[in-house]
């Protein structure tokens, strides 16, 4: 374009881009047709990719353009400017397809393009929208970048190695998931000095160094967090929290939480993090180095947690709520897995893994312990062997439980039996479980379901102790259009009892059961909960605020163990949720919910009002990690 100069070369440029246009939009047409008859979702890529494209001719033409008043005015006869402003909505695409024509071709060269948290996407960087000008300019300023190197310890694509279409995928979701990256993509290319070897660009878009979350119920409960997302470029996680809850006893109304966590230690994928708590919920420390299976082609992983309890409301196995007896242990967690990678059938990625997990509980200070009482405080050594089966793939998509970046959509099955044996202070007991999650995504209705179940328990010449069933179901609709505007709505339903468990182990009503319920007096052994909600995406971007509105309505019932659960007191929550967004600001998400319950047990308000800086929930985690009990909460 560069060799066009002057006004007879801006009106050839100009037809030239009109016939262009009309080409395309021919091409188009046909491709519209192909794609009625075999729907083929995209994905808008980034800008890097797409220097042929219509956006960029666009681009180029009007800064031509604009260089006289003549063309100025031809270019307003030709061209109509995209629309910004708007936020973008991503088509669904399996996650894969745009690695399938490199598979079996070799890695060249990884290159790594890293943005700064403001005025940027890692899918179009010439995407423009209204922000907070100098603001934008003095956070990009104080922000930490990350350092190439601390990018690249993450990935396990090296150059060299056979390009296989899944594990660039789950380098992107990795990537994803890191606090200081707040999206990713891997751009692949042909070099073309050779066909057989593709080149990788690695665009990650910084998320800001620091984070602060406030969150309150305007009554008697306040949380405020700090963090460094990149403490000293190398992409270390350093957070402290202090909170506050009036209803708890005074030495307990004020606590605080600190977190220390680097990510791939030298390079080796293995996570060390060290932590501490002091408040209503738990006094701790401790100490944890951990690999994880990063991806299907992982083959060991494991990890040690070396513990120091003071106070908890969670030991090992059970849920100890509002405990107040001074106790005091030492935990020593040791796991290790293989994982053996199989066939892929009907586009999904299967594994199969065998885990073994080691973890011992001695106290040095607890109450008189016997057969039939305070079992809570045993000393024991526990084994556990878990063989899981795993079949996944991703789908990708936006505007579903994130209000920003990229969301990796997993669809698939997994199966795990996990079996073990306790040695305690009055008896052997072995223990057998076996856990089902499953989830299928359809992208051309783009809807989506889940499902899963668990049965487990403690076996002795007693029978089954400490044992529970539970299930639960899922749901989001599609993106709907209600003219500019877009909803989804989202349902779940959840069950779980408990057999024949601890006098003094039963469950609650809480916030993931009733959004905003918090009582500590409204406890059985058996619970039942659903919910119903619609979000409302506005389409509008002013000065960087998105805005979400969601209507939900939540019911739930418990009952102790021999009771009816259906013919007990049923509890009511209707709630009206304004989620606003804005990246160029510390506080990204600020949620302001509103919520009323008809019903409520002695310790609680009719209403309730909140802020905080989370949203919605996400997906299933579908990650392969130590073997467990099922957990009973």
């Amino acid at each position: 374009m560069e060799r066009y100069t002057g006004k007879a070369g801006i009106v050839i440029l100009l037809l030239a881009g009109c016939l262009s246009l009309h080409a395309r939009e021919s091409r188009d047409t046909v491709d519209e047709r192909r794609e009625r008859i075999v729907p083929r979702p995209s994905v808008y890529r980034p800008d890097s990719t797409i220097r042929d494209t219509l956006r960029y001719e666009y681009t180029r033409i009007k800064e031509v353009a604009g260089r006289s008043s003549l063309t100025k005015e031809l270019y307003k006869l030709i061209f109509v400017n995209p629309k910004s402003n708007r936020v973008n909505v991503m088509r669904t695409e399996n996650s894969e397809f745009r690695f399938q024509p490199y598979a079996g071709k070799r890695i060249g060269r990884i290159s790594l393009n890293i943005l700064p948290p403001y005025g940027h996407s890692v899918y179009d960087t010439l995407y423009e929208e209204m922000d907070l000008g100098w603001i934008k300019s003095m956070a990009n300023a104080v922000h930490m970048k990350t350092s190439e190197r601390t990018i690249r310890k993450q990935l396990t694509l090296k150059t060299g190695r056979e390009l296989i279409p899944f594990e660039v995928v789950q380098n992107e979701v990795m990537l994803r998931g890191l606090r200081f990256v707040d999206d990713a993509a891997i751009i692949a290319e042909v070099d073309p000095e050779d066909p057989e070897t593709v080149n990788l660009v690695v665009v990650c878009k910084d998320n800001f160094s620091w984070d602060m979350e406030v969150s309150s119920n305007f009554l008697n409960s306040a949380r405020v967090t700090l963090g460094a997302h990149n403490f000293l470029r190398l992409g270390h996680y350093a957070e402290y929290r202090i909170n506050y809850k009036g209803n708890r006893p005074g030495e307990l109304r004020w606590g605080n939480q600190a977190q220390y966590q680097i990510k791939s230690l030298w390079g080796s994928h293995v996570d060390l993090t060290a932590f501490y708590q002091d408040d209503y919920l738990a006094k701790q420390m401790w100490f944890d180095l951990n690999r994880d299976f990063q991806t299907s082609w992982t083959k060991w992983a494991g990890g040690v947690q070396v513990s120091r309890i003071y106070r908890s409301n969670v030991l090992v196995d059970v849920n100890m709520v509002n405990n107040l007896i001074p106790f005091n242990y030492t935990g020593v967690d040791v796991w290790g897995g293989r994982s053996f990678l199989l066939k892929p059938r009907y586009r999904y990625n299967r594994n199969f893994y065998v885990t073994g997990r080691f973890l011992n509980v001695i106290f040095s200070d607890r109450p008189p312990v016997e057969a039939d009482s305070n079992q809570f405080y045993y000393n024991r050594r526990n084994f556990f062997t878990a063989f899981t089966y795993r079949k996944l793939k991703y789908y990708k998509a936006n505007l579903i439980f994130d209000f920003g970046k990229t969301e990796d959509i997993p669809t698939g099955f997994y199966s795990v039996v996990t079996s073990g044996f306790e040695n305690n202070d009055f008896l052997n007991e072995g223990y057998l479980a076996y856990e089902a999650r499953y989830s299928y995504f359809n992208p051309h209705r783009e809807q989506f379901y889940s499902f899963e179940a668990a049965l487990g328990g403690y076996l002795n010449k007693d029978g089954v102790e400490r044992g529970l069933f539970k299930a639960g179901v899922a749901h989001f609709s599609k993106l709907y259009p209600v003219g500019s505007w877009r909803f989804r709505t989202y349902g779940r339903a959840y069950y779980i009892t408990g057999i024949r468990r601890y006098e003094a182990d039963y469950l609650l009503m809480r916030d993931q059961d009733i959004w905003g319920f918090d009582s500590d007096t409204l406890v059985g052994n058996q619970r039942i909960s659903a919910s119903l909600m619609s979000t409302f995406f506005l389409p509008y971007i002013y000065k960087g605020f998105r805005m979400a509105i969601s209507t939900a309505l939540d019911a739930g019932m418990i009952a102790p163990e021999k009771s009816s659960l259906l013919k007990s007191k049923s509890y009511w929550g209707i709630s009206a949720v304004v989620n606003l967004r804005n990246d160029n600001l510390v506080f990204k998400n600020i949620t302001l919910r509103l919520s009323f319950y008809p019903v409520v047990p002695p310790d609680m308000q009719h209403f309730s009002a909140s802020m905080s800086g989370k949203w919605q929930e996400g997906f299933y985690d579908y990650e392969v990690r130590k073997p467990r009990m099922v957990v009973y909460e």
